[in-house]
């Protein structure tokens, strides 16, 4: 009967092949190149908790905090309830895992239902005007910068959010924000109170954690907004595209996929 343990024809190269493919597993295994030790290593790098800083009722400048869209449902609970909160995160895809452990540059943004304090979901807010700044209140109005902290790799060169207007019309379904080493004028990014009676009086006072308010792009003068309400399928589950669009009803006030919350403390997000 032949097998491989017969020497003959085709049955040789077999053998050959087996021990070939089984001696450059181990080589992959050893350097850890299996596709299944790197995506074990990018959910350890993006998804480790990373307890935030306790900042206390105000968002102060040089603290992590959490962008949310807290009106929009994320998913059911037990009894059946919606869950609200999407949280801005960074996104590796399913393709860029063989070449990528860590956040870089280039990475897309997304909202993710997971919410939980992690690499990928949580960014230092920085002023525009001076990146020096530390522990001050950030007021509405005030531009700001919201760096990525890549854990996995400190010396790494820091990463922005940044938002890539469209030069000409543009598909419904792209999506122009992502992380870039060019730290230019559309990184800048500023906050308005949710309620237009607010925000002339509101102008210049300090922003506080949980509040409802508006996210805008300081160059394309538009809100960081939910995308297109379609769950989309990632690396790391379904998730929301995110862009910055107006969306307003037919008394010119925003819509939930409009609506953020800062948050820097986890008193404040775990409030109903």
């Amino acid at each position: 009967m032949y097998n491989n343990s017969v020497l003959v024809g085709n049955w040789s190269e077999e053998r050959l092949k087996n021990e070939y493919e089984f001696m450059l597993f181990l080589r992959k295994r050893d350097r850890r190149e299996l596709l299944l030790q790197k995506s074990r290593n990018l959910f350890s790098n993006l998804l480790k908790e990373r307890p935030l800083a306790i900042s206390g009722a105000i968002v102060l400048y040089g603290y992590n905090v959490q962008l949310v869209a807290s009106d929009m449902p994320a998913k059911m609970n037990a009894s059946g309830k919606p869950q609200y909160g999407l949280a801005m995160s960074t996104l590796v895809r399913e393709r860029q895992v063989d070449y990528m452990q860590n956040i870089c540059d280039g990475c897309l943004m997304t909202l993710s239902p997971i919410t939980t304090p992690c690499c990928r979901n949580t960014f230092v807010i920085i002023s525009a005007q001076d990146e020096s700044l530390y522990g001050v209140k950030m007021n509405y109005g005030d531009e700001f910068l919201l760096r990525a902290e890549n854990y996995g790799d400190p010396k790494a060169a820091p990463l922005y959010v940044r938002y890539t207007p469209a030069g000409t019309p543009e598909p419904a379904d792209r999506m122009p924000i992502r992380l870039s080493a060019t730290k230019d004028s559309n990184c800048r990014f500023t906050t308005m109170p949710l309620l237009p009676c607010d925000r002339l009086e509101g102008l210049g006072s300090p922003v506080k954690t949980g509040a409802r308010l508006i996210i805008k792009n300081c160059v394309a003068d538009k809100s960081l907004c939910v995308m297109n309400q379609h769950w989309m399928q990632t690396f790391f589950g379904p998730e929301y595209g995110v862009t910055c669009r107006n969306y307003v009803d037919i008394h010119k006030r925003y819509t939930a996929e409009n609506i953020f919350t800062m948050v820097s403390d986890v008193a404040t997000k775990s409030k109903d």
